[in-house]
């Protein structure tokens, strides 16, 4: 990726109209769900009206939008970065029990973007956060397809074929039905320790329960790819980032 792409920040162009409920997420008022509510609820305005239309397309430069009494302005600048968690450090804003967050290795002004596809504490790897709700909900939704690619260390050794078969087919565990896209081995012979694991899923700790199904302990998980953005491509050392422009993700 060239330093120009890796550095650049791009803002929505304040001359074209957005969908409302992308103008609400932008604003950091949440998720789509979450912003969707809100129209079909009465509490935004535009230009003074109550609004409840879902494809009501808000003119960036002109119109006024509010909820309550609050005027919401779009950021003028968007920011869209890649960080390559280490261990140890909590994909959270705040945790009371534990004090260390993945905001800790990012610069203050940071401390606010919203979390593209977390990681739990013992896992690493990469990380995309914005401050562009609409744009973390692309990446994050199961009806985008965006693939998720990580590399398993075992502490045993499992039918490689087993792992395969069953983790393609789908299961389900604790009410949810788990399923990978794509297994591989990592290592020739029947059995293996370390395999790749592709999802479109984004279940809570999906690939250590779904080892733990088959018998495995997972000891190392890394994500190596979120969509086409990959840490190899990125070069990222460990616990640092890269700003992004967000036309990487969204062309």
């Amino acid at each position: 990726m060239s330093e120009k792409i890796a550095n650049e920040k791009s803002g929505e162009d304040s001359s074209k109209e957005i969908r409302i409920n992308r103008f609400l997420a932008d604003c950091g008022l949440g998720s789509r769900r979450k912003v969707e509510e809100l129209i079909l609820s009465g509490k935004v305005k535009v230009n003074g009206a109550v609004e409840k239309n879902l494809s009501t397309r808000i003119k960036v430069d002109s119109d006024i939008v509010q909820v309550g009494n609050k005027k919401l302005v779009p950021p003028t600048e968007s920011v869209f970065l890649a960080l390559n968690k280490p261990k140890g450090f909590l994909c959270s804003h705040s945790d009371r029990f534990h004090s260390n967050t993945i905001f800790e290795l990012l610069p203050k002004k940071y401390g606010k973007l919203f979390i593209a596809g977390r990681l739990d504490l013992d896992s690493r790897g990469l990380l995309l956060l914005s401050d562009q709700g609409n744009l973390v909900q692309e990446i994050t939704h199961p009806s985008e397809g965006s693939e998720k690619e990580y590399e398993v260390i075992l502490e045993e050794e499992l039918d490689a074929k087993e792992v395969k078969d069953r983790f393609t087919k789908g299961f389900i565990d604790e009410g949810e039905f788990l399923k990978a896209e794509k297994v591989t081995s990592l290592v020739k012979g029947e059995e293996s320790s370390k395999f790749r694991i592709i999802l479109k899923q984004g279940r809570k700790r999906q690939i250590r329960r779904m080892f733990s199904i088959l018998g495995g302990r997972v000891i190392d998980l890394q994500r190596i790819r979120i969509g086409k953005l990959s840490l190899e491509k990125l070069k990222i050392g460990e616990g640092k980032f890269v700003l992004l422009d967000p036309k990487v993700w969204r062309p």
